[in-house]
């Protein structure tokens, strides 16, 4: 018990570490693209656009709609990274109670350290991206199930409810969430009561909640499919091999925590440890989903981050519970060298952004903050407290290639919120097929900034 209590108390620490460096970068410089996408999509939302409909969305509803309080009360991009900390904070406090509960409290502590240590999951819970927040709610509804399995009859269904409506909130910030049904089925299965009724109830609470989370798909189903599905499979059409997404998969800065959870499977393995069925087998699907999913970025592979964490801590356990040294020794090592890799990039995310300072600047000085604007910077325009239309939130490439941007999408929407500003500062608007003759029908530039980034003007009708 009082081993429990000092574990607990050193995972709560942890926790407030984590928040502390976090907090460091809350008021950073944008650190992506998507970062302003998303800030953009809130406040369209926010302005009582719908989704789908009218706000083009890449991810499930669940996720805007979780940012959007803090986006109303906040009306900063601070206010929605925020949003994202808390629930990354919470993927923490699950992974270490799952952790406790697989291995003991020894593991418990570990599994937080090495996810908090990890770079990807701290910076993918400092920013404003789906992939972190759907990691963590993914672990807390493993979390869910394996209280369900332990709990006592009066408090099982509802744990189990739980657990699936965790599910269903986890898919729908990113559909990757999904692959949480593997763990989730594997501790279930494995009840050694009551089976049945659990897995009823988690059906259930997955059944509801997926209800809930699609209510937005449901109000325009052919754009959430297209905008959803359609994008992504489109987009990623043999542009990667699965080459590049092994090299991808091997970053460097996760390597360590990759090292360490091959280890503590082979040290599990050599033991026979059942406890290390499920977090191997989160994992290896895990794995499988990143291999072949395309088109593969960076920022997906934060779903590994928490399974890489709790199969080290559970696979090295036993060094754990008889106080090992060369098991925490290697624990700690990991840490210190994440937590290095971190601390550079809470450096780099606090070198000053000159050029978007200057593009912010100069939004800022055009027109009036009720206008309008088309822009491939949707940031700069959400700095200054301006808008872009709904369905020119995200003019990615991506979503170009998938023949989801087009000419006619850039004209309905200028007629539609009558646009009077365009700001270019990328290659991005220049993929959309005949952009530049319908640039020069309805614009004309006044002012050009440094690198690619020139504003422009409606013409005057005659």
């Amino acid at each position: 018990m009082a081993r429990s209590r000092v574990t607990a108390g050193a995972a709560v620490v942890v926790g407030i570490g984590f928040a502390a460096i976090e907090a460091i970068v809350l008021n950073a410089r944008i650190r992506d693209y998507d970062e302003g996408v998303y800030w953009q999509s809130v406040r369209a939302l926010a302005r009582g656009e719908p989704l789908f409909s009218s706000v083009f969305a890449s991810q499930p509803p669940a996720f805007y709609y979780a940012l959007l309080p803090f986006g109303v009360v906040g009306h900063s991009l601070a206010s929605l990274r925020l949003g994202v900390l808390i629930l990354g904070l919470i993927g923490l406090a699950a992974t270490y109670l799952v952790g406790r509960v697989l291995a003991g409290p020894m593991a418990g502590i570990a599994a937080v350290l090495l996810a908090a240590t990890s770079p990807l999951y701290l910076h993918q819970s400092g920013i404003v991206q789906a992939d972190g927040p759907a990691t963590a709610l993914s672990v807390m509804a493993v979390a869910f199930a394996l209280l369900a399995v332990r709990a006592k009859s009066s408090w099982r269904d509802a744990l189990a409810v739980a657990t699936g409506l965790t599910l269903a909130l986890a898919t729908g910030f990113k559909l990757l969430g999904a692959i949480t049904l593997v763990p989730i089925a594997i501790v279930l299965f494995g009840a050694s009561r009551g089976r049945g009724r659990l897995l009823l109830a988690a059906a259930a609470g997955a059944l509801a909640g997926s209800v809930i989370v699609l209510i937005p798909a449901m109000m325009a189903p052919r754009a959430a499919v297209d905008q959803l599905v359609l994008m992504h499979l489109r987009a990623g059409d043999g542009r990667e091999s699965l080459g590049s997404n092994i090299n991808l998969l091997l970053l460097h800065r996760e390597v360590p925590l990759e090292l360490l959870a091959l280890l503590g499977t082979v040290v599990a393995l050599l033991r026979r440890n059942p406890a290390i069925l499920m977090p191997l087998a989160w994992l290896v699907t895990s794995v499988l989903a990143v291999l072949f999913y395309h088109p593969l970025f960076a920022h997906h592979l934060v779903m590994l981050s928490l399974a890489l964490a709790l199969v080290a801590a559970v696979g090295l356990s036993p060094q754990f519970r008889f106080w090992g040294l060369a098991g925490v020794a290697l624990v700690l090592a990991t840490a210190v060298a994440g937590a290095v890799v971190a601390e550079r990039d809470v450096q780099l995310a606090l070198v000053p952004d000159r050029h978007n300072a200057e593009v912010v600047a100069a939004v800022r000085g055009t027109g009036r903050t009720s206008d309008f604007w088309i822009s491939d910077n949707p940031y700069a325009i959400a700095a200054t407290r301006r808008d872009v239309p709904g369905p020119l939130v995200d003019t990615s490439g991506q979503r170009t290639r998938a023949g989801l941007l087009t000419l006619a999408d850039l004209e309905a929407a200028r007629v539609r919120y009558h646009v009077q500003w365009v700001l270019e500062d990328s290659f991005r608007l220049d993929a959309v097929p005949g952009y530049r003759g319908w640039l020069s029908q309805h614009f004309h530039a006044v002012e050009q900034l440094g690198g690619r980034a020139v504003i422009y003007e409606q013409d005057t009708a005659p």
